[in-house]
């Protein structure tokens, strides 16, 4: 049976849900039936099942013929940072433990990277070590924002020290944290196909921009989304993102990143392809949010040849999270 690697969907424990259940106030969960609904101002909604359960995760992979590893990361269900420091400290430590048992309890098929609460620079500091150290976990995940603060905030400079130093990976997603406003309505349809990934292509730029990956060239960033709208802009970037204090042209920046397929369309896979390289694009559903065989099928439509496509698919997420069995296993 043909190996690939789902590089991008979300698990949330329950035991995460209780979690927020018992907090009483914002963000919290309600249980409605098998499910939980997400209570958190504007961002809040009804989850299905599969959210919560990984077994279903498991069988819906099952669908696409192929020995699927998964990986999962935080995102707009996961929200830490409008809870106080030590709330946020407990949520991230429930999560990534949870995470860190389904490891062991299937090595091999499932990973994660870790939550961290960056509403304090050196509690997600030692939350990461622990996590890595500890856990086993494979990578950390960062929001668009942080309650309103950007990602290029200076007191987050010595974080960004830290995973530079410790080689771990950044997954970056976007938490409904910007945006909001200007994007409402239509039954939120609009903030869902447009402003997650503006807000998360924000995130990136400001890292950009702000000189932080020049002051730390070695950290490795999967944006998901295939980048959002960034390679589709390119040239505007370039041309109006002008800052003499920068040692090269934004593009150069994002082309050092790496970017996931769950933007389901061949002309955008294939365009991300393109403008990142076949190095850097790997397979991400957005299960649940998204059916998982809809990128599956757009990145097979591009006749990539088996090279490629086994890249895009299993290699490249092999190499950059290095999957393999730890000891926590």
């Amino acid at each position: 049976m043909t190996t690939a690697i789902d590089s991008h969907i979300h698990w949330f424990p329950n035991r995460y849900y209780e979690f927020l259940a018992a907090r009483g106030r914002e963000p919290t969960a309600v249980r409605e039936g098998d499910s939980w609904r997400y209570v958190n101002g504007k961002k809040g909604w009804r989850l299905v099942p599969e959210w919560n359960d990984l077994e279903m995760q498991f069988e819906t992979v099952s669908r696409s013929g192929m020995d699927m590893t998964v990986i999962s990361s935080g995102g707009v269900h996961s929200n830490l940072e409008d809870m106080p420091v030590a709330e946020a400290r407990e949520g991230a430590r429930i999560m990534n433990e949870e995470w860190s048992a389904a490891q062991r309890r299937y090595p091999g098929r499932f990973f994660a990277a870790a939550l961290v609460p960056l509403v304090d620079t050196d509690a997600a500091i030692e939350e990461l070590d622990y996590a890595i150290d500890k856990l086993d976990l494979r990578g950390v995940s960062l929001p668009g924002s942080i309650a309103g603060e950007n990602l290029d905030a200076p007191r987050l400079q010595p974080f960004y020290a830290h995973v530079e130093k410790r080689g771990i990976p950044i997954f970056l997603h976007p938490t409904d944290g910007m945006f909001t406003d200007v994007m409402e309505g239509y039954d939120g349809g609009l903030y869902r196909s447009l402003g997650r990934v503006v807000d998360s292509s924000a995130a990136v730029m400001r890292l950009i921009l702000s000189g932080t990956l020049d002051r730390h060239p070695d950290l490795r960033i999967f944006h998901f989304h295939a980048g959002g709208v960034l390679p589709y802009a390119a040239g505007r970037l370039d041309k109006n993102s002008r800052v003499a204090a920068l040692a090269e042209q934004p593009t150069w920046y994002l082309k050092r990143m790496w970017v996931d397929t769950a933007m389901p369309h061949s002309l955008t896979i294939g365009m991300a392809i393109d403008f990142y390289g076949a190095d850097r694009v790997l397979y991400g559903s957005d299960n649940p949010c998204w059916n998982p065989m809809a990128a599956l099928e757009a990145t097979r439509a591009l006749n990539l040849g088996e090279v490629v496509e086994r890249k895009v698919l299993d290699t490249n997420a092999r190499e950059l999270f290095n999957l393999t069995l730890g000891a926590a296993a």
